[in-house]
């Protein structure tokens, strides 16, 4: 092996200046070293130490003047010659003849150190000098560690890795006029390095000569070589070598193996003949069929190999020749020393182990040489001796190498050549056999000074077969390491560099992308330091590279095993015929995540064993245990170089711990071998290094070789785009990790990665982060991290490492992102803007962007998490003010954009903060000096906010008492785009539709120019231009002519400075009715019609007057008519005030006005269908919560739907107000006065009170109770009334009469008002459960509590059925039994309700409502019961004549069959059965009960008319349509009326139409029966015209 190598050339130095720059330069000059130029006094000493020069007998000296005379002529020579020529001592002398050595010195290269110091103290003894240092000696030479070179050196003996080091720091090698570079057949890289080097500096260095020496082969390689860079002849000269004949024998190891037609185990003669008689000295094995790639030749043949049993026979066999010294040569350090063990052993007395004792003057020394001896255990070859000696080394003594006393050769053919796997791509160092020239050096070493023998241990056929000579180490070698050296030594690039054998540029490629793999070059192929000291390691680099992370991890020692294990071929063996017994044999301590933790558990265990066995019982357990031995002591040497290599660079390792002896034993159980279990927890105690750390140190040299499992394809996904499984003899066959990482991948019939361990990603993406390629997705905004973020994927040698991991886009740093990433639409337009201002606003990088984006989404759009900021609240609040007023004023200008915003923070905030966390560091040391820095204000955002007038939308609508929030929305399309009137659930029933109509101030003018060009187009056209015209208008309705909501208060709707807006004043809060509402409206029409006779003055038939008055079937009389009406009227208000008109109506009426356009009610519907929705104001209502709950265009829409609801929800309202009330009073400490006089006797007081006369009743305020009470508002809210409206089921009223008003506030602070009532359950039973409520109006109050209060009559009075029907006579029991009842007992139920409320009717008078406590009850119950049981059967006189009617009916149809009337006959019967049904009691109207019987006769008369003729049938068909013309028009009605809240003056009036209908009819189909009242369509049309437009 040589030393130095080229990876340790960085250490070639004196220890005396170890100190060098980045690239390899001394700092300063070594001491002793002579300068590059001499001075005159320097030359002078230097001439005058020339010594005399004089030659032995060598055959290199008959050509002494041959050479001097090509040196001389020539700048390159060649001297080819064989070994014991002398032309390594007698070239230095040649040159000194010819001046040389003077002006510079005579540099004289050797291979090895031991050969460097050996060649120098020879030429010196022959020069009649010593080597040394001081002034006068001529003959120096420096090794590592080692400088003996003075002033007056004159030939300096070094070896090649010295010069190497030299061309570092002085390029043009000015300290040296000639160079001798000895041995150069060896081809070693630093061979080939000064070669390559010299041919590239002679040119520039003419002085400078060069000889080369070399075997006799491939000296024209050298020539050429040198011809082609100088430009001139290179001669060579031969020179032979000595005359002593060397006599060869060959002695394998094994039988020559035979093939061909031969058979095999046979040895094989020259003859080509077997001779089963002869046998070989040596153990006779069985060759291996198939050795392998690294299987090499002596260790590759049988795992029974014993070297050292040859080597005892062949040295037996010398020691009986003529007397002289036997020189071994042996591959490794490791095998020297195991056979020096074995030579002991063998030669027993005759050994002296210690070469000083005197003692055994016929014994036997044996001495060890290699190159990690010191120099003088090296020396000590060369010591005088008394004794024979047998010298055990390795190929160092091939070379220029004399020792005299050797006289024979004993040469295994076996050396350690580092070779680089192009499948494996490890620089492995196998043993190998030597090639000829090698074989020929070492046998040349016997004939020095005498005949000599040399003993092979191979075949002469072997011999033969060999290579020439050893193959270039450059063809040999990594072309990484290659690299790395030329970059540590400054040697440039190799792809420019005149090696002999140029290397392939794929090669030189592939090299420089492994050297950046590992990190030894930089993205710009500079070496880096870490490539520095890789190349001071002799190994391959992706090697060296995990020991030097495992030194940093901590874990060197295991990680040193493990990389010795990946330079050997693997000491398990697989025989064919075995294979079951060696996989359950390994299978013992294989680790099942990983085979390099089973390289560890391998070694502790065959060192365990080792120790304690002797060699020939270890040799014997390897082998039944399927080991091969020698590849095992391979292993060991390796550990033991590469721990003194090592230390040489600092990395600490030490001997990897074994088991002791008492663990071995405490691991000793049933059916487990005690040392394989030792071992294995060997590796999990506390002395073991971190197993992640193990695999991540190894991951720094097998970057390539990973692999992610593809579940789809079932293999693993390589680097660059390879697929690979997993080899079947790994640990993790089965186990299929996701992530692996291989030693090594072998293709065979598929491609198999051998020696894995599972990893993971997270571990490649550190290691591999400058190799990575990273790509990212489009950016997007975190806010959770508050900071902009890109999808990253990364990917090695295309293996997707992640596939979508979210990473900060600032981490990207000044990435430029592209001139066109803006115009693509990526970045804002408020950072468009924003980049308008800067140099270059074309380049956008990606820490731009990232401030871009933190600023747009936290900053002005606020999201992100960081909302706890005083600004931020502040901000908000102001953006809200400005949104709303957007929204009010329709302008959304008024909202400072994104832009505006953008500008403002980006004019504060730092550039360097791009995300949430920067900023709340920045900002938390900024406030304490500003805190008001990023505070909004709308002037500044927004400078025209100050000439705007809010007033013009408001912020409430006022009407009456009430104040509803409006909300304004800005969605031009969407059905809630313009003004929302918020309703709370529990006031919903008190708002009134009027008013709405007019919208607020600032959107009338809008509004008016939309109704105009809505018009249809003959009355539009004429009003054109539309915005003038609607100016006009407005300016009309604004001066007065017309009543303005807007301009008059206490008059329709108002404007005011609080910024609210008034409403026409409810009914329910003023006593002035509404002059449009159905009563007044009804009220004008009957005295349209008294005073032109066209209309009777009587009032509405009430079915509550006694029956008794009304005769049976006919028409009731005048006079009772009036009576009925009068009873069921309310007292007509006084003082009515004119309300504030329609907008519609003020619309028409300006257009009229000013234009003399008609503007018909047809043509504002078709206007207003036209208007967009912010034109039209929209409702929605809210729960207590405030949870919006529905939304319409149509205010009696939504009180229709949530009428129920509503109502449930003033019950609440009302009752936790009472409460409220209740526990205040109850702090207080007691109750009023008033309270303690009904307690002790006010009941007798207010029954004696005068009940006011019937009016709109007053309210009475839960917030604040008054004193005084009277019958109609109870004003002291005590338990009693509390109590009295949370009543479930009552059987009388109370005490204290209940009022017919109570106030509170709700949660928003508005008026709730409520009306308590009877509530009757809806099921129609006889005696139903009657509780209390509060209904929503005065209306729906009076209608409930009539009901109720009837059904606490008949809960008290009701008849028995068996009492009603034991007075029925013969006749009508059969005619009841007729009726369309089902049973007689609902039949009876029916006429008992029905009866009692005619009887409460009758008796109250109309006003039902004014019996309100226990003791009008009781009065009222007393009339009643006298009167109840005749009213009864009065009711069911009624049944009797309409059932006697129906016969009629019946008895027309069935004497009319034909045809032509068959549609007449239907539709009679068809109404009849509309009449007359089980339960028409109780569900016709009121006025059309009176007249059934009439009715149904009328029907009968129909159908006996129309059998007359054809002429009655086309009468009869027309007089239907005319009829079913005017019933289309009342169900269109009665539909849009239904979708309303409940009023009883429109459900009095609907009910009064529909008897009116009836009438109709009898005035068309019978008119001999006579109508109750005058009749027409017309009549009835104006009379449903006057219900739809009515509020």
């Amino acid at each position: 092996m040589s030393d130095p190598t080229p990876g340790r050339s960085g250490g070639q130095r004196t220890r005396r200046n170890p100190t060098r720059s980045r690239r390899g330069h001394s700092r300063g000059k070594r001491l002793g070293a002579p300068h590059a130029s001499f001075g005159p006094a320097q030359l002078a000493a230097r001439a005058a130490a020339l010594p005399v020069v004089t030659y032995p007998d060598l055959p290199v000296s008959d050509h002494r003047q041959e050479i001097a005379d090509a040196i001389r002529d020539h700048q390159v020579v060649i001297v080819a010659g064989e070994t014991g020529s002398g032309k390594t001592t007698q070239l230095p002398k040649i040159c000194l003849e010819l001046g040389r050595g003077i002006a510079g010195m005579i540099g004289h290269t050797q291979p090895r150190r031991l050969a460097a110091r050996a060649v120098a103290e020879r030429i010196a003894f022959e020069l009649g000098q010593k080597v040394g240092r001081e002034a006068g000696d001529v003959v120096g030479y420096q090794v590592r560690f080692t400088d003996e070179v003075g002033p007056t050196t004159l030939i300096k003996m070094m070896t090649d890795g010295i010069l190497l080091a030299e061309m570092g720091s002085d390029p043009n090698l000015t300290k040296y006029d000639t160079i001798i570079v000895d041995e150069a057949h060896e081809r070693s890289l630093n061979i080939d390095f000064i070669l390559g080097y010299l041919g590239r500096l002679l040119p520039k260095r003419p002085d400078l000569k060069v000889i080369i020496t070399s075997a006799t082969i491939d000296s024209e390689r050298f020539q050429e070589h040198f011809e082609k860079q100088v430009g001139s002849h290179v001669p060579i000269i031969e020179v032979s070598g000595r005359t002593y004949p060397v006599e060869v024998r060959y002695r394998p190891l094994i039988p020559d193996v035979q093939t061909g037609d031969h058979d095999a185990g046979k040895p094989w003669h020259e003859d080509g003949n077997a001779d089963e008689a002869a046998s070989p000295i040596g153990t006779m094995l069985e060759p291996e069929l198939d050795p392998g790639e690294f299987a090499t030749l002596g260790y590759g043949l049988g795992e029974n190999l014993d070297l050292e049993t040859a080597l005892t026979h062949a040295v037996d066999e010398l020691l009986s020749e003529d007397e002289g010294d036997i020189l071994v040569f042996l591959p490794g350090e490791r095998d020297i020393l195991d056979a020096r063990d074995a030579l002991a052993e063998h030669l027993k007395d005759r050994y002296v182990a210690d070469p000083a004792s005197r003692d055994r003057p016929n014994g036997i020394e044996v001495l060890p040489l290699f190159a990690r001896l010191s120099a003088p255990e090296q020396h000590r070859i060369y010591a005088p001796h008394s004794r024979r000696r047998v010298i055990l080394s390795t190929n160092i003594a091939e070379t220029s190498l004399t020792v005299p006393s050797v006289r024979y050769v004993i040469d295994a053919g076996l050396a350690r050549i580092s070779r680089f796997s192009n499948k494996t791509k490890v620089q492995r160092l196998p043993i190998e056999g030597v090639s000829k020239a090698s074989a020929g050096q070492r046998a040349g070493r016997a004939g020095r000074t005498s005949r000599g023998i040399a003993i092979r241990l191979y075949s002469e056929r072997d011999y033969a077969a060999r290579d020439d000579f050893t193959e270039p180490e450059i063809l040999r070698t990594s072309l990484a390491s290659v690299i790395l050296q030329m970059k540590a030594l400054g040697l440039g690039d190799v792809k420019d560099f005149p090696f002999l054998d140029a290397p392939a540029p794929r090669a030189v490629r592939d090299g420089v992308q492994l050297l950046e793999e590992i990190g030894a070059l930089d993205g710009h192929q500079e070496i880096t330091r870490l490539g520095r000291t890789l190349a001071r390691l002799p190994i391959d680099p992706r090697l060296g590279r995990m020991l030097i992370e495992a030194d940093r991890l901590g874990c060197a020692s295991e990680v040193l095993v493990i990389v010795a294990a990946l330079s050997i071929q693997d000491p398990r063996e697989r025989p064919v015929e075995h294979q079951d017994a060696a996989d359950a044999s390994h299978a013992r301590y294989v680790d099942k995540r990983s085979d390099f933790i089973t390289y560890l558990n391998m070694w502790r265990y065959l060192n365990s064993r080792s120790r304690d066995m002797s060699g020939s019982a270890f040799r014997r357990l390897v082998r039944s245990e399927y080991f091969h031995y020698l590849r095992f002591r391979e292993w060991r040497d390796i550990v033991r170089q590469l721990q003194q290599m090592t230390r040489e660079v600092g990395i600490k390792t030490s001997a990897l711990p074994l088991p002791s002896r008492r663990e071995i034993e405490l691991s000793k159980g049933k059916g487990v071998d005690p040392y394989i279990k030792a071992a294995i927890e060997g590796g999990l105690g506390t002395r073991a290094a971190d197993v992640t750390n193990i695999h991540k140190s190894i991951l720094t040299g097998l970057l390539s070789n990973i692999g992610n499992w593809d579940e789809a394809k079932k293999t693993y996904v390589g680097a660059r785009g390879t697929h690979f499984t997993i080899w079947p003899g790994s640990g993790l066959k089965n186990r299929r990790p996701k992530w692996v990482m291989a030693a090594e991948l072998v293709e065979t019939s598929r491609l198999f990665a051998r020696t894995v361990a599972s990893i993971e990603p997270e571990w490649v993406e550190h290691y591999a982060r400058h190799l990575v390629k990273r790509s990212y997705s489009e950016p997007t905004w975190s806010r959770a991290r508050g900071a902009a973020q890109v999808n990253e994927k990364v990917t090695l040698y295309g293996l997707t490492l992640v596939a979508d991991r979210k990473v900060p886009l600032s981490r990207l740093g000044n990435t430029d992102l592209g001139a066109d990433y803006a115009a693509r639409g990526h970045a804002g337009a408020a950072f468009a803007l924003a980049l308008e201002g800067q140099e270059d606003p074309g380049r956008l990088t990606a820490e731009t962007l990232a401030r871009e984006m933190f600023i747009t989404n936290a900053l002005v759009l606020g999201d992100w998490r960081e909302n706890h900021h005083a600004f931020v609240k502040h901000n908000a609040e102001v953006m809200e003010r400005a949104e709303e007023m957007s929204e009010r004023m329709r302008d959304p200008s008024l909202v400072p954009d994104e832009a505006a915003r953008y500008q403002f923070f980006d004019a504060r905030v730092p550039g360097r903060v791009v995300s949430a966390a920067q900023f709340n560091k920045w900002w938390g040391k900024v406030r304490e000096r500003n805190p008001h820095l990023l505070d909004f204000t709308l002037q500044d955002l927004v400078p025209q906010v100050e000439t705007l007038d809010e007033t013009h939308f408001p912020s409430h609508w006022r009407q009456g008492d009430l104040s509803l929030p409006l909300s304004y929305s800005f969605e031009p399309g969407s059905d809630r785009d313009g003004i929302t009137v918020t309703v709370p659930l529990d006031v919903l029933a008190r708002v009134e539709d009027t008013g709405f109509d007019w919208l607020v101030p600032g959107l009338l003018e809008e509004l008016v120019v939309a109704m105009i060009r809505g018009l249809p187009k003959p009355k539009r056209r004429p009003l054109a231009p539309a915005t003038q015209t609607g100016q006009q208008v407005l300016a009309r309705i604004k001066s007065g002519a017309e009543a303005d909501p807007s301009e008059t208060a206490g008059e329709g709707a108002s404007s005011s400075a609080n910024g609210s807006f008034a409403a026409p004043a409810s009914p329910e809060a003023s006593d002035e009715p509404d002059p449009y509402s159905l009563d007044a409206s009804l009220e004008r029409l009957r005295a349209w019609g008294g005073s032109s006779g066209a209309v009777s003055t009587r009032r509405k038939p009430s079915r509550s007057a006694p029956a008794k008055n009304r005769p049976s079937g006919g028409v009731p009389p005048q006079e009772t008519r009036s009576k009925q009406s009068g009873a069921k009227s309310h007292t007509k208000r006084q003082g009515v005030k004119a309300a504030a008109p329609r907008f519609d109506t003020s619309f028409a009426d300006s257009i009229r006005a000013l234009k003399g356009v008609e503007i018909s009610e047809e043509d504002l519907r078709h206007a207003r269908a036209t208007l967009p929705p912010h034109l039209s104001i929209g409702f929605q209502v809210v729960d207590g919560r405030g949870a919006i709950i529905g939304y319409e265009h149509s205010l009696p829409a939504l009180q229709k739907r949530f009428s129920k609801r509503a109502a449930a929800s003033l019950q609440t309202t009302v009752e936790q107000a009472l409460r409220a009330a209740q526990s205040s009073q109850r702090a207080d400490g007691g109750r009023s006065k008033a309270s303690q006089s009904q307690q002790s006797g006010g009941g007798k007081r207010r029954a004696s009170q005068t009940p006011e006369p019937a009016g709109t009743p007053k309210p009475v305020s839960a917030s604040a109770p008054r004193p005084a009470a009277r019958a109609e508002r109870a004003t002291n809210l005590d338990a009693n009334l509390f109590d009295a409206l949370r009543q479930e089921n009552v059987t009388s009223l109370p005490k204290t009469p209940l009022p017919k008003v109570v106030e509170a506030k709700n949660s928003r602070g508005l008026l709730v008002r409520g009306y308590p009532t009877l509530l009757r359950q809806p099921k129609r039973t006889l005696k139903a459960p009657v509780a209390v409520g509060v209904a929503q109006s005065v209306g729906e109050a009076n209608r409930d509590w009539e009901d109720g209060l009837t059904q606490l009559l008949v809960n008290d009075l009701a008849l028995e059925t068996g009492r009603v029907t034991s007075r029925w006579s013969g006749r009508e029991a059969l005619m009841l039994a007729a009726s369309p009842y089902k049973s007689t007992e609902t039949l009876v139920r029916d006429a008992q309700l029905l009866a009692m409320k005619n009887v409460v009717g009758t008796l109250t008078g109309g006003r039902p409502s004014q019996v309100r406590d226990r003791e009008a009850y009781e009065a009222l119950r007393a009339s009643a019961r006298d009167q109840f049981e005749d009213e009864v059967y009065e009711v069911l006189g009624q049944v009797v004549a309409a059932t006697s009617a129906y016969a009629q009916l019946e008895e027309a149809l069935q004497g009319s069959v034909s045809a032509s009337n068959a549609s007449v006959r239907a539709e009679a019967k068809q109404h009849a059965d509309s009449l007359f049904f089980d339960g028409y009691l109780l569900d016709l109207p009121e006025p059309v009960l009176p007249g059934v019987p009439r009715y149904l006769k009328a029907c009968a008369h129909r159908v006996t008319r129309a059998r007359k003729g054809p002429r009655e049938l086309r009468q009869d068909e027309q007089r239907s349509t005319e009829l079913a013309a005017v019933e289309d028009v009342h169900s269109q009605v009665q539909k849009r009326v239904g979708a309303r809240p409940y009023s009883v003056t429109v459900a009095s009036e609907m009910d009064q139409v529909a008897m009116l209908l009836e009438e109709l009819r009898v005035s068309l189909f019978a008119q001999g029966l006579g109508v109750a009242q005058r009749v027409s369509p017309t009549r009835i049309l104006r009379r449903l015209d006057v219900v739809e437009r009515s509020k």
